[in-house]
């Protein structure tokens, strides 16, 4: 039997650095994995490019950057814009968020024109497994839209 102890060769302590474990709190990490479960249902947004208020490029490509959650994490909660090394990843995550808010818009229309009812909604977020906020946000957008319109839903 090969002791470790004794063979170098076997014990290699400092051939990889220690990964930093970056902990988010519960509701970015439900959030985030939504996001990613939907890239492919959730995937337009009318836009190609991502700018803040003042024009900045929200995705800034640096090798050396940081992961694209750890630089979505900042833009969502911060409003950061920290350069990544997963311009791709960055690029969905933000796509998926502008779809998603995009379908919130639609379904609340729909709902406040009574062209989606309660039970149709509630069939199709068990399908896409949507989060709570995501239910509360169309239900409190629909207000928005309802008083605009002169039916209700």
């Amino acid at each position: 039997m090969l002791n470790k102890a004794h063979n170098p060769h076997l014990h290699k302590t400092d051939v990889m650095p220690l990964l930093r474990s970056k902990k988010y709190n519960a509701n970015f990490e439900r959030d985030f994995k939504w996001y990613l479960s939907m890239r492919y249902r959730f995937n337009f947004d009318g836009s190609n490019a991502y700018f803040n208020k003042k024009g900045e490029d929200i995705i800034q490509y640096d090798k050396n950057g940081v992961d694209g959650k750890e630089v979505f994490f900042q833009w969502d909660s911060n409003g950061k814009i920290v350069p990544t090394k997963h311009p791709n990843i960055l690029h969905t995550l933000l796509k998926v968020k502008g779809s998603c808010n995009l379908h919130i818009k639609m379904y609340a229309e729909d709902r406040a024109a009574c062209n989606m009812n309660k039970i149709e909604f509630r069939a199709l977020c068990i399908h896409f497994k949507a989060p709570q906020w995501f239910r509360d946000a169309v239900e409190t957008q629909k207000m928005k839209y309802w008083a605009v319109g002169s039916n209700g839903a």
